[in-house]
């Protein structure tokens, strides 16, 4: 009888005070969880995805394995360039401002594995480079460390770099060198060894640090025949590939503690594997500095830091895979260009 009087009261309820309370209830639960995500310290990582005609979409990794899509709750958010926009204007964090579209609304989801199947298949949706920088730069001699017992062993130029002040850095070209996260890296020809290096990538926006990502550093030997062959080692077809996710700093205060994978495999069979910590000698911050200082910085650019794990010399048709732990990961086929 209690309960059916319970019922009998609830049918009287008007519909518009049931509905207002549903709704500040779903409010309380949004509320609470982007709470959870600060208190726990949840990892907000960004993923790019290709629709197809050209179309791109900006989702969320809020969970493992599933992606929530910013773009279906708010058409604008498309790009992770516009994120960083949206946050120099108004002082908001990126991740804070993720976390306020997402408390407008329940997302279109996507089962991470799904899009990675269908970027190594060449379907969509899929996958795609984290962003389109309008600058790359490579990191060089002295921002990782050397064994002490190396460094009296160097070249003199090397030497000077590696115990020099300023960060070492090379311009390393734009987006239309750059591969997709599961697309086609080069070997120049007339180059008699290639190696990949696997590299924590750090994303710039107007001269300051909005992200990190990985890739893939392609290195050609040509600079070690003589350094006036340093552009050509360093910018052609295919010289790179990027992560299709980044981290912010807000996830990730500390980038330089993680583990690196890389593998190498040529026809089905590992001939090359490897792993390092993303120890720097010369912070990221150093690095960026060398980038922006004394100029104008492009709008959006990517940094790759040095060399953390490098891969064995590289044949047309291997496949090279690198991890970087809690960050990101490529899968590139090797062709010659």
């Amino acid at each position: 009888m209690a309960c059916k009087g319970v019922i009998i009261l609830f049918l009287h309820i008007p519909y518009c005070t049931i509905l207002g309370t549903i709704v500040g209830l779903i409010g309380i639960i949004i509320i609470g969880l982007c709470l959870r995500f600060r208190r726990e310290g949840w990892q907000l990582k960004y993923y790019r995805i290709a629709y197809g005609n050209g179309c791109y979409g900006l989702s969320v990794e809020l969970s493992d394995g599933v992606l929530s899509s910013l773009d279906s709750l708010n058409d604008e958010v498309n790009d992770f360039r516009k994120l960083c926009n949206a946050s120099y204007i108004t002082g908001v964090s990126i991740d804070d401002i993720a976390r306020n579209i997402f408390s407008g609304g329940t997302p279109e989801r996507f089962d991470l594995q799904e899009l990675i199947k269908n970027s190594q298949n060449g379907q969509n949706p899929h996958l795609a480079t984290a962003v389109d920088p309008d600058e790359m730069w490579a990191g060089g001699m002295g921002n990782l460390p050397v064994a002490d017992d190396a460094v009296p062993a160097l070249p003199e130029p090397s030497k000077v770099a590696y115990e020099g002040d300023r960060g070492v850095v090379v311009y390393k070209g734009n987006s239309s060198r750059l591969a997709e996260p599961f697309g086609e890296i080069g070997i120049r020809s007339d180059v008699p060894k290639t190696i990949s290096e696997g590299e924590l990538v750090v994303v710039i926006y107007k001269g300051e640090i909005v992200g990190y990502s990985t890739g893939n550093e392609v290195a050609g030997g040509l600079a070690g025949m003589t350094l006036w062959y340093l552009s050509a080692s360093k910018v052609f077809k295919g010289c790179a590939s990027l992560a299709p996710c980044i981290v912010t700093p807000e996830s990730l205060p500390d980038p330089t503690s993680l583990k690196m994978n890389l593998t190498l495999t040529r026809n089905g069979e590992v001939i090359g594997s490897t792993s390092n910590i993303t120890e720097h000698r010369r912070p990221p911050e150093k690095l960026v500095s060398a980038v922006v200082d004394h100029d104008v910085p492009a709008e959006l650019s990517i940094l790759y830091t040095g060399g953390c794990v490098k891969s064995p010399p590289m044949e047309v048709g291997d496949v090279v895979r690198i991890d970087l732990e809690g960050v990101g990961f490529v899968e590139n086929t090797v062709i010659q260009v």
